[in-house]
This record gives structure tokens, sequence and C-alpha cells, in this order.
């Protein structure tokens, strides 16, 4: 793929894509032709059916989780902990259905056509969907880590697991330290 320079739409034969907005740099937006579009999309639906199918999962498994619970209540701490641990694993299964569902969105913004996105969820380039990929990433390893941490019983194991936990996440912090 070639960065979009001023180049007058006629000489590639392709659509251009630029936002106008004054006072602000342009937009880049690459190159490419129809059959690399078509890929591109193919990605986009993959990338939402994978999300609706684990959204739709995670309802299903919320529903079945709720039911269970009422049918086999218990006051007892280790079941509290048991149902918080397996609802803290469903949020992070919503969360991956995010993560999925925002990198279709961002091909689809990158590589297709602009979409009518919330500003917060705008994507002008590559290093902007990486980033809102990655605070999720965070957030996700923090979800799960907790589930661990809720019925951990006793031993070392869970030290190394947070030690990679926190050393994931460090990275990713050095990472979004370094760009800025």
């Amino acid at each position: 793929m070639i960065p979009l320079e001023e180049k007058p739409a006629s000489t590639t034969g392709h659509e251009v894509h630029r936002e106008e907005n004054p006072g602000q740099k342009p937009r880049s937006r690459f190159l490419i032709g129809p059959s690399t579009k078509v890929i591109i999309f193919l990605a986009v639906m993959g990338a939402l059916i994978l999300s609706v199918t684990l959204f739709i999962y995670g309802f299903l498994v919320t529903i079945f989780s709720v039911s269970h619970s009422a049918m086999h209540f218990s006051a007892d701490v280790q079941s509290m902990k048991h149902v918080m641990a397996y609802s803290i694993e469903i949020i992070d299964l919503f969360l991956v259905a995010t993560v999925f569902y925002i990198i279709a969105l961002g091909f689809f913004e990158l590589f297709i056509s602009k979409a009518p996105l919330p500003g917060w969820l705008k994507i002008s380039d590559l290093d902007d969907l990486k980033e809102k990929l990655l605070g999720l990433v965070v957030i996700a390893l923090a979800v799960l880590f907790l589930g661990e941490a809720l019925t951990w019983v006793s031993g070392y194991d869970i030290l190394a697991y947070g030690l990679g936990t926190a050393a994931t996440i460090i990275a990713i912090s050095v990472y979004f330290w370094s760009k800025h």
C-alpha cells in the first residue's frame, strides 16, 4: 500500500478520500484498489461475525450463570467468590467481543470508507487503532487477573501469573508513553 500523497484523483483511477478540516493536517488515506477493498471487507465481516458471536455467547452464558446461581444459591464465601470470578470472566468475554468490533470498525474506517463514529472512536490511522486496542487489552488482562485472584487458593503460582500480567501491562504502558 502506498501512502496517499497530493496526487489528483484522475491520475490513479481510484476514488481519493480526503476529509476537509480547515487548519488541520489532511487525513492520510491509503491508495488501494477494488480487489484489496474486497479482501479488507472480508476481514471486516470476519471480525464482525466474531464480535456478534461472542456477544451472543456472552449473553447466553450470562443467562445460564444467573439461572444456575438462583437454583444453587449458597451464601458461603467460597460460592460468592466463584460467582464473582465467573461474572468477571463473562465481562472479559464482552471486552474481547468489543475488541473485535473495534477492529472491524477500524479496518472499515481506514481502508474502505469513512463511518459515522463518535469522536472517541474515530480512527485516522493504524496508530489510532493500535492505541484503542491496546487500551482494551490492558483492561482485559486486568479483568482476567482479577478473576484468577478471586479463585486463588494458595501457593505461589498466582505470583508468576500476576508478574506476567503486570509485565505485559507495563510494556504496553511504556509503548503508550513513548508514542506521546
